[in-house]
């Protein structure tokens, strides 16, 4: 007969081998059967379960305080609580230094944020260095003078070869979308123009859904249209759509809690917290957005 104790050991000990909310539900449905007077406690344990358990953050939200004290704010970050880093710059430090840092952090490489032109330019270079590191996506995080179909088509020509050989080199190619992008040429979208004329095996996407609501889409609705390609997330809040200030990931209208079900569903990878304005200090914002993201 099972009693309440191994039956939460059994759920603990799954929920760091299977990531998937409703996996641990139906697990607590079948130990419930061998226990009915346990079931209410362990559901009620299931059920303040987070959504997630790991989450990410974009170093550019740190960019200030990291030109001060690079390697300082990774130890800061990695006691906050964060599992993850995306990378915008990598603080002069060689890729030998930087892997020890995060090894002894706990931090994972979970992507980098790599510009056009060191992607034309250095690509060879950026792959060693993300390879030996432990990099999953290499991100293009703009282009600029995207205004209509030719402009997109440019940026999905000079894509195509970047990705695949970022692919063929074992990791992943993704584009991060900012405002711009939703612009309609002929009725469509550019970004889904650009969708369009890339290959999906090789090209995913990083949506910023602050940036995509600041364009007047709806983030939740954008995410399930390419569910396929969706493998990143910007966690990212808006005020309102009339003030479009970026927020504390607790003060705006973007739901988290739906975004992340979603998210799970579709199967988003990595969920990465990203924060351009502060009206607190940095540190104390980043720290409420993971204790926010945490308890849904």
């Amino acid at each position: 007969m099972y009693n309440l104790t191994s039956i939460s050991i059994f759920l603990i000990a799954n929920r760091y081998i299977a990531s998937s909310w409703q996996l641990e539900k139906e697990q607590c449905r079948r130990a419930c059967e061998f226990d009915h007077a346990s079931c209410q406690g362990v559901s009620a344990a299931v059920a303040t379960m987070p959504l997630i358990n790991e989450f990410s953050i974009q170093l550019y939200s740190v960019r200030e305080e990291m030109a001060r004290d690079y390697v300082g704010v990774l130890k800061k970050l990695s006691k906050i609580g964060y599992t993850g880093v995306e990378f915008a710059g990598y603080g002069g430090l060689s890729a030998n230094e930087m892997k020890k840092i995060l090894d002894d952090l706990n931090l994972k490489a979970i992507g980098t944020h790599v510009g056009p032109q060191i992607l034309k330019e250095n690509l060879d270079e950026e792959l060693e260095y993300s390879s030996a590191i432990g990099v999953s996506y290499i991100i293009l995080p703009h282009y600029s003078g995207l205004k209509d179909r030719d402009s997109i088509l440019r940026m999905a020509d000079f894509v195509a070869p970047v990705a695949e050989k970022i692919t063929k080199a074992g990791m992943r190619f993704a584009y991060h979308n900012h405002n711009m992008e939703f612009l309609k040429d002929n009725g469509e979208y550019l970004l889904d123009i650009f969708y369009a004329n890339t290959d999906p095996s090789t090209v995913y996407a990083e949506l910023d859904l602050f940036w995509i609501a600041f364009a007047g889409v709806d983030p939740l609705a954008y995410m399930k249209k390419h569910a396929k390609r969706t493998k990143l997330l910007h966690i990212k809040q808006i005020k309102d759509y009339e003030s479009k200030k970026c927020v504390d990931l607790n003060e705006g209208v973007i739901d988290f809690k739906e975004i992340i079900e979603i998210g799970k569903e579709i199967g988003v990878e990595h969920y990465i917290l990203e924060q351009e304005e502060f009206e607190i200090d940095p540190f104390i914002s980043v720290k409420n957005g993971i204790d926010y993201i945490l308890s849904l």
